[in-house]
């Protein structure tokens, strides 16, 4: 069974989808943290990773205002496949957490380690060339995405047997080691929001 939550087919648009949304999944973080609902801080910690990677996406110009689909025209996504070293035929997966985590590692490493082959990939580079993105701690905290989401997904699984005290043992510090990961997702995503403001690869390159 599928521990991965879809996202909702309908999503906020324009720039209140980061801003206002995190504030509402921040606001009802706080509220259960201080009942010890550690259940339920685990699936809003769950909504900040999907809302925070879909923005991060947006951003950077991959992914259409829904957030599900890839932008623009053929030469924009040959030029996207070429960043995530994606075979023509390969498809995109911005549907799932993993995905997503996937997607933007492979962003991350091309950036680190490759030359841009066309004025768009030139924008990408100048646009994901900040220190909360180009830091080795980045792809840390994407790798412990990754690993926080197959923990959170095997507690789930738990649900459905008895809930032991060593299972309750591990809720905590999941929790804590989940929203320090989110806290640093969401500097990158703002330092992506805030270089936006000045220069928009979605306006220069008219990405819908």
């Amino acid at each position: 069974m599928d521990t991965e939550p879809k996202p909702a087919a309908k999503t906020i648009q324009g720039n209140a989808f980061k801003h206002d949304s995190y504030k509402i999944l921040m606001a009802r973080y706080k509220k259960a943290s201080q009942q010890d609902f550690f259940f339920e801080m685990l699936w809003i910690l769950y909504a900040m990773f999907e809302d925070r990677t879909s923005a991060f996406l947006y951003y950077i110009g991959f992914v259409t205002e829904e957030r599900r689909k890839v932008v623009g025209d053929k030469n924009i996504q040959k030029s996207i496949r070429g960043v995530l070293n994606l075979s023509e035929k390969a498809n995109f997966d911005f549907d799932t957490l993993y995905g997503k985590t996937t997607t933007i590692k492979k962003a991350a490493k091309w950036l680190q380690n490759s030359t841009p082959a066309d004025e768009y990939q030139k924008e990408l580079k100048a646009l994901l060339n900040r220190k909360a993105i180009s830091s080795p701690e980045f792809l840390k905290c994407l790798d412990g995405i990754d690993y926080w989401r197959d923990k959170r997904n095997g507690l789930t699984h738990a649900l459905f047997s008895v809930v032991s005290y060593e299972t309750a043992k591990e809720l905590k510090p999941l929790v804590e080691q989940g929203y320090q990961l989110a806290r640093t997702l969401d500097n990158a995503v703002n330092a992506l929001r805030k270089r936006s403001q000045q220069s928009s690869i979605r306006e220069k390159f008219n990405l819908k």
